[in-house]
């Protein structure tokens, strides 16, 4: 398994894989939506998304975005990741993380944060994936308004 991180070149098999997870996951966002965002994801020096192939074919994707505050300093999210069924329980996902994880830290990010939804952590168990990895649950509710 190779892991890297994703150029603006990579925006298609990016795309796809993101595409494919969004629709699994019952969002809205179309294919051509989401390839068009591929390319402004990947053009912003704040973001980063990180591409696991085997045998040379695309298999899952992670994206990490970062912004700055007054209370940490620079924090990053783990936005997504996706990992194809038949690719699953091999560490592909883990290896995406790890990657996602030293980008921050070469950054300089204080923490990451990740948003585990009610839908993802009852259909993947998400919350206990998270857990095993180090993350914590904070208390803190996150609160979105759609513009």
């Amino acid at each position: 398994m190779e892991i890297r991180r994703a150029l603006p070149a990579d925006a298609d098999p990016l795309a796809t894989l993101l595409a494919r997870f969004l629709a699994e996951e019952g969002f809205a966002a179309s294919a051509a939506e989401i390839r068009e965002r591929a390319d402004v994801f990947l053009a912003e020096a704040a973001n980063a998304a990180f591409l696991a192939f085997e045998d040379g074919t695309p298999a899952g994707a992670a994206t990490v975005t970062t912004g700055f505050g007054f209370e940490t300093g620079r924090q990053a999210e783990i936005e997504d990741l996706y990992v194809l069924p038949d690719r699953r329980r091999r560490g592909v996902a883990r290896g995406l993380i790890d990657a996602a994880l030293a980008w921050c830290r070469e950054r300089g990010c204080a923490d990451v944060e990740v948003v585990v939804t009610p839908e993802g952590d009852a259909r993947h168990g998400l919350g206990a994936r998270y857990r095993g990895l180090g993350f914590d649950e904070t208390g803190r509710r996150i609160l979105s308004r759609r513009l």
